[in-house]
């Protein structure tokens, strides 16, 4: 019911438009039948006349009615169905997308790694947005699967991504890369998967991120991994 409610909401003005054209036929039929009852010498085709002018009209009053009931829908019923069923666009993400930082002008002081306070790991205490694989100091490799639950009030989506680390911080100049994302909650399962050989071996921060339809998110749950060579 709740889904029928969206889609008469997303769809209103196609549904206004159809019934609008449907209108308009019954209206020239029931027009046409009239001019014919009124020139009509003969009682049989005045009935036949009369018959079809009441079925034009019947149906101009279903159409009405239909429009009615697609307008109480659209603005009175669907304002009322739960955030958590309405759609959240799920973002664009690239396995192989690998932002650029230009090189600093001469002169310029060099990029600062991000503080420490980005890579807090006590998000991982929330139940509902948590990892259990991999775990804080985890080696890699290969195809790994991501493990967890992603199941926070309204939620919309999660995403995971990664950044470098140097000497236990973010690189400078490192930013955030996302690897995969969904739009169904998990709770204690599997989130996905990382293909850990599209990335250079070496330290790495890996966090979920778990959004609600309002757009806010609980503090990310953080773990520092490892990416060993090979696969």
């Amino acid at each position: 019911m709740d889904q029928a409610l969206l889609l008469i909401q997303a769809y209103q003005t196609w549904i206004y438009l159809v019934l609008a054209v449907a209108f308009v036929l019954y209206a020239r039929n029931a027009g046409l039948w009239w001019r014919t009852y009124r020139r009509s010498e003969f009682g049989l085709e005045r009935e036949r006349a009369r018959r079809r002018i009441a079925r034009a009209g019947v149906m101009g009053v279903w159409v009405a009615l239909v429009a009615g009931l697609t307008f109480l829908a659209a603005t009175v019923l669907s304002p009322s169905v739960p955030a958590a069923l309405r759609p959240t666009p799920l973002p664009t993400v690239s396995l192989l997308a690998t932002p650029s930082t230009p090189a600093p002008p001469d002169g310029a002081p060099a990029a600062t790694a991000l503080p420490e306070a980005a890579l807090d790991a006590s998000g991982c205490l929330n139940p509902s947005a948590t990892l259990t694989f991999p775990t804080d100091g985890s080696d890699l490799s290969g195809s790994v699967s991501i493990q967890g639950t992603a199941d926070i009030p309204n939620f919309a989506f999660y995403k995971y991504e990664y950044i470098e680390l140097a000497a236990g911080l973010p690189a400078p100049g490192a930013v955030w890369r996302a690897i995969s994302a969904g739009t169904t909650p998990v709770t204690a399962g599997d989130l996905g998967a990382w293909d850990t050989t599209l990335v250079i071996p070496g330290d790495y921060a890996f966090r979920l991120v778990v959004t609600d339809t309002a757009g806010n998110a609980p503090l990310p749950c953080v773990q520092r991994v490892r990416v060993l060579p090979g696969g």
